[in-house]
């Protein structure tokens, strides 16, 4: 395969696919959320109240701990509510910053319907799962006489690992219900947090009532500009969420391979 230039829609490189900074930025999140998970069990077995976030101002480690947890939340939050460009295009494309209009005929004409109604059942089949499967693992808890503030600590904690997961590995919504290509035109990306946090509030405090509420700005602002301005969401009036502009090497290189398997090909290296 040809490229007219050193790196062009397909992908390719002089130097092959190498790996952004966007990309990197997200491979080092994940590898500090798995090491706080790790460190919340320890603290489990070592002491469960040290991770109690109902005693936020205790002393020592878990006090400590638990502060790091939340202010890596609340500054990660920020950084989706405040426009910047340190962040995938896909958790800001709800911005006017971000949004590049469409100059096809098509578009031009409004032949395209840029109300993205399908997309809206995918996200409330990915509600849906996600409060079943939540709602079970919580219920199971609760019975076993296991559920407290520490056990949804650690429960917060897989789930915040499991959204990196499902950015660099694979991700279920998009394989079972929203049906887009990757992460960049996805209808839920911002939900993230409040999946993340929402499991906090059955503990009301002021750590968990303070992540909750940040979450929930972050999904109303996010719904809120989809309803104004639904066409920012989609690729096919925003040029912004193509593939030839994806600066994503990440992204790049696993939508190949899925192509090149979708078509019963040898996956390119």
């Amino acid at each position: 395969m040809k490229c007219r230039s050193k790196e062009s829609a397909c992908g390719h490189s002089k130097g092959g696919i190498g790996i952004t900074g966007m990309h990197l930025r997200q491979l080092l999140k994940f590898f500090f959320r798995t090491a706080l998970l790790a460190a919340a069990i320890l603290l489990y077995f070592v002491d469960m109240e040290r991770i109690d976030f109902l005693t936020i101002f205790q002393q020592g480690i878990g006090g400590v701990f638990l502060w790091i947890v939340w202010i890596m939340l609340v500054v990660e939050m920020l950084l989706r509510i405040i426009p910047n460009k340190r962040i995938a295009i896909g958790a800001r494309k709800h911005y006017k910053s971000s949004f590049k209009a469409a100059s096809s005929a098509e578009t031009a004409a409004g032949n395209i319907d840029a109300k993205p109604k399908n997309l809206h059942k995918g996200a409330l089949m990915s509600a849906i799962a996600w409060f079943a499967v939540s709602a079970a693992i919580l219920t199971a808890l609760f019975f076993l006489d296991m559920l407290s503030p520490a056990v949804v600590m650690i429960y917060m904690l897989v789930l915040a690992v499991l959204d990196l997961v499902f950015i660099l590995i694979f991700c279920p919504f998009r394989a079972f219900f929203m049906k887009n290509k990757c992460c960049t035109v996805c209808r839920i990306y911002n939900w993230d947090y409040i999946m993340m946090c929402a499991p906090l509030i059955l503990f009301p405090s002021f750590y968990s009532i303070s992540l909750v509420a940040l979450s929930l700005i972050v999904l109303l602002r996010w719904e809120i500009a989809l309803f104004k301005n639904p066409q920012y969401f989609l690729s096919k009036t925003n040029e912004n969420l193509r593939c030839e502009l994806c600066k994503d090497k990440g992204y790049l290189k696993r939508c190949r391979i899925q192509k090149a398997v979708r078509a019963g090909a040898r996956p390119l290296q």
